[in-house]
């Protein structure tokens, strides 16, 4: 197994045993290495993604949408399962990453994004994550196959363009939602990427715009296999671990990080919120006010939510110590992650448990394996079960733990002159922010949820 390289450390000094001279290979090296990924799976995934597109504009036979169902049904709660056990590797196969790709070998030598963009890029993509989630709870999309379709054309045709225009996949490295999501939660995966500590023109290949042999932030490696593709030695390396979280390197969690954390925290309240009754009473104490518009009504509610996490930061920003202020937010942002991870867990569960059965009939009457018998909804639609309540409330503990071990701690690189005094009240407030939220997604997740998600 290859050793791991610091990745703040210079290419001087790193030679380390290299699994591709020694004939070992570690992690997922023998699939990244493997002459047809990604190009095998992408061809996989865009015939899926052709499916889903075309059975969201169609006419449906049975109950639910066929598009809906795989979507949201399947593929959403699966993805963080998906990205505890392989970190990034959904971005190295997703279909709008092989448009990217394509897209660069249609145009080679294509210039890279603008100084502008680079720079807006990071703060862009925070947009597009609340925009993604503001998206999937005031349209519905669980049940809306038409909006469903049209974002993915949408996300598929702004991968192909960008990647036209600029060098390397520019929309999944500053636009896609799906993307920052799993890169945040990536420090959390089983698996570990490093660079071999060999520089070669791989390089020049990789999609964010790395150097493998430095590997400066593992968090970016999008786990396509392009520097491994070239000739010689060099790359990534891949190693699995079961151990404690990556602490992000440095400038590898920054402002930009620590605001995708909040707004996640916040989307995910909204969303653990909307499983349960009070959501409902919600609507009938507040439609009145908003004309009886049911979007605006969700608008209002999640921007709410996010609002209060956002006074959360600013209570954090006004406690702690003068000019550590941001690097207090920063490193509360970090330790809350483990927290929002386990809720979106304990959600996935929730989806699968309720969702995923019908999602399977759903998908054998339009194929026409089965015929349709009709269905009666449930006579309460907020469903208790106390297995479910288990798994759900274990994930949820689970995060709180982690979280926990993680409160205080500073990240690599950061400033480390500080008293244990303030180190001590710092590791105070972080366990006050992590132990307020870990009680109100409790307090959601003991109450009945919906099983018509």
């Amino acid at each position: 197994m290859a050793r791991y390289i610091d990745p703040d450390a210079g290419l001087a000094g790193q030679a380390s045993r290299n699994p591709r001279e020694d004939g070992g290979h570690s992690g997922i090296d023998v699939l990244l290495r493997w002459r047809m990924y990604p190009g095998l799976l992408h061809l996989f995934f865009y015939a899926m993604l052709a499916v889903i597109v075309y059975f969201a504009f169609a006419p449906q036979h049975s109950e639910e949408n066929i598009a809906t169902a795989l979507v949201w049904k399947l593929w959403w709660p699966a993805l963080p399962f998906l990205i505890l056990l392989g970190g990034r590797i959904w971005c190295g196969v997703c279909p709008f990453g092989g448009a990217a790709d394509a897209a660069g070998r249609l145009r080679k030598n294509q210039p890279h994004a603008p100084r502008v963009i680079r720079s807006a890029g990071p703060w862009l993509g925070l947009a597009s994550v609340f925009l993604f989630g503001l998206s999937f709870l005031s349209f519905g999309l669980e049940a809306n196959a038409r909006a469903t379709g049209l974002i993915l054309i949408l996300m598929t045709t702004a991968a192909f363009g960008l990647s036209l225009l600029w060098r390397g996949r520019s929309f999944c490295r500053y636009l896609c939602p799906v993307g920052l999501i799993t890169r945040v939660y990536s420090f959390f995966s089983m698996i570990r990427v490093s660079g071999s500590g060999i520089g070669h023109a791989g390089g020049k290949r990789c999609p964010a715009g790395q150097a493998p042999a430095a590997l400066r932030q593992p968090s970016q490696c999008q786990l396509c296999g392009g520097c491994l593709k070239c000739d010689g030695p060099g790359g990534v390396t891949t190693s699995f671990s079961l151990g404690s979280p990556r602490q992000p390197a440095s400038k590898e969690f920054g402002a930009i990080e620590a605001g995708i954390s909040l707004l996640l925290m916040g989307l995910m309240a909204a969303d653990s919120v909307r499983m349960t009754s009070l959501f409902a009473r919600f609507q009938q104490a507040m439609l009145p006010f908003f004309g009886f518009n049911y979007r605006l009504t969700v608008v209002a509610g999640v921007t709410g939510l996010a609002a209060a996490v956002a006074g959360l930061a600013v209570l954090v920003l006004f406690i702690a110590k003068p000019g550590r202020r941001l690097l207090t937010l920063t490193g509360a942002s970090f330790t809350v992650l483990p927290l929002t991870l386990g809720v979106f867990l304990s959600l996935a569960v929730q989806h699968l448990w309720s969702g995923g059965w019908p999602a399977l009939q759903t998908m054998l009457v339009e194929f026409r394996l089965v015929s349709w018998s009709g269905h009666m909804p449930p006579t309460n639609v907020y469903l208790f079960s106390w297995p479910l309540k288990l798994m759900q409330l274990g994930l949820l503990g689970t995060g709180l733990m982690l979280s926990l071990s993680l409160a205080g701690k500073r990240l690599p690189g950061k400033d480390s002159a500080t008293t244990s005094a303030s180190s001590g009240r710092t590791a105070w407030m972080h366990r006050a922010v992590i132990l307020a939220s870990a009680a109100g997604f409790g307090f959601l997740f003991i109450l009945p949820m919906s099983g018509a998600c």
